[in-house]
């Protein structure tokens, strides 16, 4: 016995309301994927300073941030002491003028921290260090 088809495929008018009901969500997560998720990472919690002077953006620059703790964070990635100043000094080969060294010091850092970040700064050949605060509220 043979049966009738009243249904053809891909023939008539092209419906794209399903078609946007698939892309709109899908490209609302993929543009806001960053917001919806926040990152994990380290609270660092700068000091408050009332007057400061403003870093030339035109100028190389290393990022560093050490937590309450202690830990060193070298452009957004934990590292040892011992890497430390091997790091800092193949960062500073590889840039094209003298960078500065941006250090992002907890509140809670002591000062025997803060001079080892400057030593071993200088170990890598490196001497501009620009300590970042927060403005007043």
């Amino acid at each position: 016995m043979r049966f009738r088809r009243t249904v053809q495929v891909l023939s008539g008018q092209w419906d794209a309301l399903p078609f946007l009901c698939v892309l709109f969500p899908l490209a609302f997560f993929l543009l806001f994927n960053q917001y919806l998720v926040l990152p994990r990472g380290v609270l660092v919690e700068l000091p408050v300073a009332d007057q400061g002077v403003r870093l030339d953006p035109a100028l190389p620059r290393i990022v560093v941030a050490v937590d309450s703790l202690g830990r060193l964070y070298l452009e957004n990635r934990f590292v040892t002491e011992s890497d430390f100043a091997r790091r800092l000094a193949e960062l500073r080969v590889r840039a094209p003028a003298p960078p500065v060294v941006v250090v992002l010091l907890d509140r809670r850092v002591t000062q025997e921290t803060q001079v080892l970040v400057g030593e071993l700064a200088r170990q890598a050949g490196l001497t501009r260090l620009f300590f970042v605060t927060r403005p007043p509220p």
